[in-house]
């Protein structure tokens, strides 16, 4: 943590050094309160530009299980886009509601967001809110699981819920 906090409060100063002499060297005069001016101004480039950095370099949690599931992606995808097409022609024909919104528990320690996105990322189910588990019910022990609430077209797990290690609950 102090290293991170090291390398945050020197990434700020670095970027404000440079913004600021790029403000003096632009400016004409260089009256006191236009250089507190530029110095407040340089202050929040660099900050923005740590959001930035940050935003590009996030951090990820269960990445084997993610990249399995991002292998998994191009064959879910084309057997769901086939399901999605059977689903339309059968609520043409009025065969009732396709779908059922399911809760998946995600394998503790799996990036919630990441798995999201790509289950969304398919035809077949729609990711429509995330929620933090405290426990496994199943074992009763202590869990840093997330519990994704989705829209799936049928009662089939995908290749990559699968390799989410997740399991439904409902």
């Amino acid at each position: 943590m102090a290293r991170e906090t090291l390398a945050t409060t020197v990434n700020v100063v670095v970027w404000w050094g440079l913004l600021f002499l790029l403000y003096v060297i632009l400016i004409s005069a260089v009256p006191p309160l236009e250089l507190e001016v530029g110095a407040g101004f340089a202050l929040l480039g660099a900050i923005a530009a740590e959001a930035m950095r940050r935003a590009e370099h996030p951090r990820l949690r269960g990445s084997r299980r993610i990249g399995a599931a991002a292998a998994g992606f191009p064959l879910t995808l084309l057997g769901e886009t086939g399901q999605l097409a059977a689903t339309v022609v059968r609520a043409l024909r009025g065969a009732g509601e396709p779908g059922a919104v399911v809760t998946i528990r995600l394998a503790p320690g799996t990036d919630a967001a990441l798995a999201a996105a790509l289950l969304s990322a398919s035809p077949g189910a729609c990711v429509i809110d995330i929620a933090g588990a405290t426990t496994d019910r199943a074992a009763e022990t202590p869990s840093t699981a997330y519990d994704l609430t989705a829209h799936v077209l049928g009662p089939s797990v995908s290749r990559v819920e699968r390799a989410l290690g997740g399991r439904r609950l409902t």
